[in-house]
């Protein structure tokens, strides 16, 4: 009897163990299919596209201002001629921007343009500064390898400014002292809008140029009357200079964005 058992023990145990050793197996090791049904997680590296990278950008620029012309009914012919004065007057400024996904945005626009030439009035005793502060409206179409290249379009409005010091006479009178003549400071500002485009340019380390033709307007001023016999303090003339005023501006400078 023992002897039996022992054999029906033995003989279970050589065919119990190979299957409990493939079930172990079955159990630890995944199959081919559950392998390839597993998630497999790879490593990822943050990707900066280019509308995070563009969304803010500032310039600085320098260019000229030019062509100027006037459309008002404020007669001031006597002691101006903008149509047959071809000269330009130096302009510089900055601008900063935000594009939402570096499509479209707003911008704001200061120029400077001091001594402006193109301002031909006799009663100027030098040339004087006319300055403009713009809220646009931009439009970017970006190109090219990693979208680099900004064609542009903005335009909006604001105000134009004017300082100058100019003769409180008549400069026309008989024989006139000029060095003579009482002089004011006078300062006047007019509601005015711009359109214009150009194009900016980066490098991939976000700094580039920036390239700018701009027209600029200001309304016009129908209710005042100048009377170079009665010129006063000079603040009805600041604001007539200022009438139907309108010029081109052309800028060229560096931009960064971030």
């Amino acid at each position: 009897m023992k002897f039996r058992g022992f054999v029906f023990t033995a003989v279970l145990l050589g065919v119990s163990g190979p299957a409990f050793a493939q079930g172990q197996q079955s159990a630890t090791t995944p199959t081919n299919q559950a392998v390839a049904n597993t998630p497999t997680q790879v490593a990822t590296t943050p990707v900066t596209t280019s509308d995070n990278a563009r969304n803010w950008v500032v310039s600085g620029y320098l260019g000229a201002a030019f062509g100027a012309s006037r459309s008002s009914s404020v007669d001031l012919t006597i002691v101006e001629d903008l149509d047959n004065n071809n000269s330009t007057g130096v302009n510089f400024g900055g601008q900063i921007a935000y594009l939402g996904r570096g499509v479209i945005g707003g911008e704001f626009l200061f120029d400077f343009s001091p001594g402006l030439g193109t301002l031909d009035n006799a009663l100027f005793t030098q040339s004087p500064d006319v300055n403009s502060y713009m809220f646009n409206v931009i439009a970017v179409a970006p190109f090219g390898h990693g979208k680099l290249v900004d064609p542009y379009i903005s335009g909006g409005i604001g105000v134009v400014t004017l300082n100058a010091t100019i003769f409180t006479v008549n400069p026309f009178v008989a024989n006139p002292l000029l060095t003579s003549l009482e002089t004011a400071n006078v300062d006047g500002s007019r509601f005015g809008w711009n359109l214009g485009g150009g194009i900016m340019a980066f490098s991939e380390r976000n700094w580039g140029f920036r390239a700018d033709l701009r027209y600029l307007r200001t309304t016009s001023n129908d209710v005042d009357i100048f009377d170079i016999n009665d010129i006063g303090d000079g603040s009805i003339f600041s604001d007539v200079a200022l009438s139907g005023l309108s010029m081109w501006k052309g800028n060229f400078g560096l931009s960064y964005r971030w």
